[in-house]
């Protein structure tokens, strides 16, 4: 164990420490507090070290593994450097600082499952000290033609998004710049500076998806948002909208647009220190049908083809899906949403394994940034069947979160906290889905054009596939 360092600021600081009073704490009591958190985080380390299939992981994601653990080591011994000079006892504050230096090391993981419990308090102590957050209440998403699209202004936290207020909606509006820098570029940069900084994202595509979440500003901070929206009838919208998707890409160069400047302050906007618990774009199909499960919805369309919005996985699924199934077997084609799918538990795709009773007609799969954990392994497992000739399915829309691995639990031993992270790959036969994802057969963006009409683009290739 590395506590040498910590032993000797202790006994230069034991020299020039005043006498003892019931208000002080001792340089004993400090230096016992800090040796078991450093025993703590060696043994953290060994944990993290220990499975061999971790190191494809770091590589993977590009983590620089000796790196964290110095800085880690850096960062305790400050702040049992600041609790020997403060010589008050404050165990909150110390227990915070090491709180501190454990969210340090799992969000470098950049594991979007890893998880870390400690007692009540600590973590409301911890969120008290970050700087707080103005969220703008706006989300965006990758358009088709490389722009940004508003896909939502949403109220936050019990208040209207200021830019709803300015007129800003969601139909056909793209953010053009922010601050003079173009948008595109803009989240970039902010992306990557969540993923290698903040952590806690298992791909740079979630983080970048995140960074499009929510537009939030520092105390004090002021944005100058530039937006364009569509200017043009809704007879030449949907004459754009009825052209084949493959002569879109010039007949959007000629679109016409307005542009439309907002300065917005953070003092207009709602208080946040807790990040968001984001969500994507998704035009819901109204009056969706429910089914003993929750979490699948489903309803047909007006094409005829079936449409099922599978939100999460859990031990009811699989009933859900076979009961949604059931009510759409009189259609040609079907449509299963895992976009806002987050994971969970059991498996619901054996519904769609056609040499056991299952769905034998075509099969489209949506999927995102939020498709992540047991939803990956989800599409992984239709992907399978696919393979093997067991169902004729085709995937549709962006790369999912690249967090579908083996956890594994850990806790430490002077009982301050536990956990887990992420240990092991899955696989799925084709790709490393931990830190890189599954991408769709076929990318969709969505057509602000489409949006403006209420139309979703994934829906819409997915319904051009299954009518082909």
């Amino acid at each position: 164990m590395r506590i040498l360092p910590l032993l000797a600021m202790a006994t230069l600081v034991l020299t020039a420490a005043p006498a003892a009073s019931a208000a002080l704490v001792t340089n004993d009591e400090i230096a016992g507090r800090f040796r078991a958190w450093q025993a703590d985080l060696d043994y953290l380390y060994e944990e993290i070290e220990k499975p061999p299939s971790l190191r494809a992981i770091f590589k993977a994601k590009g983590i620089d593994w000796k790196k964290i653990r110095k800085e880690a080591d850096r960062r305790l011994k400050e702040a049992a450097s600041v609790a020997f000079k403060r010589k008050r006892e404050d165990a909150r504050a110390d227990e915070v600082a090491f709180y501190d230096v454990l969210v340090f090391v799992l969000g470098q993981l950049r594991d979007s499952h890893a998880s870390l419990e400690v007692d009540d308090g600590i973590p409301e102590a911890w969120r008290a000290e970050q700087p707080v957050r103005y969220d703008a209440g706006i989300e965006l998403q990758p358009g088709f033609g490389d722009v940004l699209l508003v896909s939502n202004v949403f109220a936050g936290r019990g208040s209207n998004s200021p830019l709803y207020g300015r007129g800003i909606r969601h139909e056909g509006t793209v953010l053009e710049s922010v601050n003079g820098v173009k948008a595109n570029a803009f989240f970039a940069e902010l992306a990557e500076r969540k993923y290698l900084e903040g952590g806690w994202n298992s791909t740079l595509g979630r983080a970048y998806s995140e960074a499009l979440n929510g537009l939030d500003l520092e105390e004090d901070g002021k944005l100058e948002l530039v937006f364009r929206e569509l200017d043009l009838s809704d007879s030449a919208l949907k004459k754009y909208a009825a052209l084949a998707p493959a002569k879109r890409k010039q007949a959007f160069k000629k679109l016409k647009w307005k542009q439309k400047k907002v300065s917005l302050r953070a003092s207009e906007c709602k208080e946040t220190q807790n990040p968001r618990n984001f969500v994507f774009m998704h035009l819901r199909v109204p009056e969706l049908l429910e089914t003993s499960d929750p979490r699948i919805w489903y309803r047909k369309l007006e094409s005829g083809n079936g449409y099922i919005h599978y939100s999460n996985v859990s031990g009811t699924s699989l009933k859900g899906m076979q009961e949604a199934c059931a009510a759409l077997a009189d259609c040609p084609g079907l449509i299963v949403d895992l976009r806002t799918n987050g994971g969970g538990g059991e498996s619901a795709v054996e519904a769609f394994d056609a040499q056991r009773d299952g769905w034998k007609k075509k099969v489209a799969v949506l999927m995102g940034p939020r498709t992540m954990s047991a939803a990956e392994t989800e599409v992984w497992k239709l992907l399978r069947m696919r393979d093997e000739r067991r169902t004729d399915l085709r995937t549709f829309g962006r790369t999912t979160a690249g967090a579908s691995g083996n956890k594994i639990a850990f806790e430490l031993p002077s009982g301050f906290a536990k956990g887990r992270f992420v240990f092991s790959h899955w696989h799925g036969g084709r790709s490393q889905i931990e830190g890189n994802g599954l991408e769709p057969d076929e990318i969709v963006h969505q057509d602000p054009v489409e949006l403006s009409l209420g139309i979703d683009s994934c829906i819409r290739a997915a319904e051009d596939w299954l009518g082909s």
